[in-house]
């Protein structure tokens, strides 16, 4: 598979911090998949979207820690959308 010609990494640390690293490429990326699952959730349907590294068979996340060489590098990160009602029933909101 293709590796992804733009930077969109997240790491993690020891303490459970999320760094998200990105260059303006890797940053439309998210936002257009933010957008995605946000549409579908205006119109009333759950939705989610994926982005894996190569490792992971995916082309949307990059591999490299890069400054954040202690922490761990996410290989999946899954997006889920919500509706009111779902987000209830899945225990997001008490």
């Amino acid at each position: 598979m293709a590796k992804p010609d733009h930077t969109l990494a997240f790491v993690t640390d020891h303490k459970g911090q999320l760094f998200v690293h990105a260059d303006v490429n890797g940053l439309t990326l998210l936002i257009r998949s933010l957008e995605r699952v946000r549409s579908k959730v205006a119109a009333g349907e759950c939705e989610h979207d994926h982005l894996h590294t190569d490792a992971w068979a995916g082309t949307e996340l990059s591999e490299s820690k890069g400054c954040e060489m202690d922490g761990d590098i996410i290989h999946h990160v899954k997006i889920s959308g919500w509706t009111s009602d779902a987000a209830m029933k899945n225990g997001f909101v008490q």
